[in-house]
């Protein structure tokens, strides 16, 4: 004998949404407020380098040229360490090639930039302060080609300048200075 079969039917409610549509709002809704955090730290994390302020020589006096250690520079009387820079010595200084304050692009030739010992990173600018600042000079006739945030040693003569810590004007110069490019694995074989 065949019995009929009674079917329920199902009635669908207006509020109900199926759970995959509530998984997929959830998840959209987190990655619209995560995604930025993610894109800002990583944006940040590939446009750092070393801030190469607080790093100790370890050989300061290793050759003819004395190794300069940045936090020397500070004009600040606290700030004066024993055994610190002369003026007029030979110097020979790591730092980032960055633009002075006439406009130079990437790839054209120069004779004198500014060397920072941070070179900041794509949300935060270097901070230009006199002291953390040396105008870098090359000797009459020569030329490099300019490359904003290059790792570079720079050789010459320390002069210091008259002027405010503060304000975003070198108060050194490395006259007659010499250039070649770096890299950042050098940074712990001569520094701590």
């Amino acid at each position: 004998m065949n019995r009929p079969t009674h079917l329920r039917r199902t009635r669908h409610r207006a509020g109900n949404t199926r759970p995959p549509d509530a998984l997929r709002l959830f998840l959209g809704l987190t990655a619209l407020t995560w995604l930025p955090s993610l894109v800002v730290i990583v944006l940040v994390s590939r446009t750092s380098a070393p801030d190469l302020f607080d790093l100790s020589p370890k050989d300061a006096h290793s050759s003819a040229d004395v190794l300069l250690a940045w936090y020397d520079l500070e004009r600040a009387h606290h700030a004066l360490k024993e055994g610190g820079f002369s003026p007029g010595a030979r110097m020979r200084a790591l730092g980032y090639m960055m633009r002075s304050e006439e406009q130079v692009r990437d790839g054209q030739m120069v004779s004198q930039f500014v060397l920072l010992p941070d070179k900041g990173n794509a949300l935060h600018p270097a901070h230009r302060f006199g002291d953390r600042m040396i105008e870098v000079q090359l000797p009459a006739g020569n030329s490099v080609r300019f490359s904003e945030g290059t790792l570079v040693w720079v050789w010459g003569t320390l002069k210091a300048l008259p002027g405010n810590p503060n304000d975003p004007i070198p108060l050194y110069q490395l006259r007659e200075a010499r250039i070649a490019h770096a890299d950042e694995a050098e940074i712990p074989r001569y520094f701590r």
